[in-house]
């Protein structure tokens, strides 16, 4: 059954798991936040990105960056009746942001880098979000008959001061022209419905 765009957020918000859920969106904004090091650091950083959403939305952490437990070698696994272990489903990108847009549902796949713009890693992770948004919307169609389209983008936020050599004049990476690039400081406070992509992917 196809639902509003409001009412699937709401039976989408009741079946998840709220350990992956990093901000519920209250007071109209998500805040991505991801622990990294620098060379230089002793402790990680913290980097937090606010975000302004234009209708109910929630943002979820799948890459989990806890530096207390087990130097990053224990994540815990997305699919838990599937071997975690190097396999496809293993990938997985830093946050999805679900939100509602007037009459459309999207879901933004988002992944924090540095300064490398390298294809390598941005490519398979995002691309791997974009399977675990299909997934989890395939599987409570089949087990609740909920269904609704979902409007997909993919974006990299990093601080390179000089990203012209890996993005197009749309500043889509040439490497995956359906990812797109921005600057850690352009996207603050910014709402979501402001940012551009020229490639949206309906699943």
């Amino acid at each position: 059954m196809t639902l509003p765009a409001r009412t699937y957020f709401e039976h989408l918000k009741a079946y998840v798991n709220s350990d992956y859920i990093m901000d519920d969106g209250a007071g109209g904004k998500v805040v991505l936040a991801e622990k990294y090091f620098r060379r230089e650091d002793v402790k990680p950083q913290v980097r937090k990105i606010e975000l302004l959403l234009p209708g109910a939305g929630m943002a979820f952490k799948l890459d989990h960056d806890d530096f207390e437990t087990a130097k990053r070698t224990s994540k815990p696994a997305l699919f838990h009746f599937l071997d975690d272990n190097a396999k496809p489903w293993s990938k997985r990108c830093d946050f999805v942001i679900f939100y509602v847009n007037g009459r459309a549902f999207h879901a933004d796949c988002i992944e924090f880098k540095s300064k490398s713009l390298a294809a390598e890693k941005i490519v398979p992770q995002l691309k791997a979000g974009m399977c675990w948004v299909a997934s989890l919307k395939r599987t409570i169609e089949h087990y609740t008959g909920d269904g609704r389209k979902i409007r997909l983008r993919k974006f990299v936020f990093a601080e390179n001061v000089n990203p012209d050599p890996y993005i197009d004049e749309n500043r889509q990476l040439n490497a995956d022209p359906s990812i797109r690039y921005y600057h850690f400081d352009e996207v603050q406070g910014q709402s979501l419905a402001d940012l551009h992509n020229t490639s949206v992917q309906e699943i």
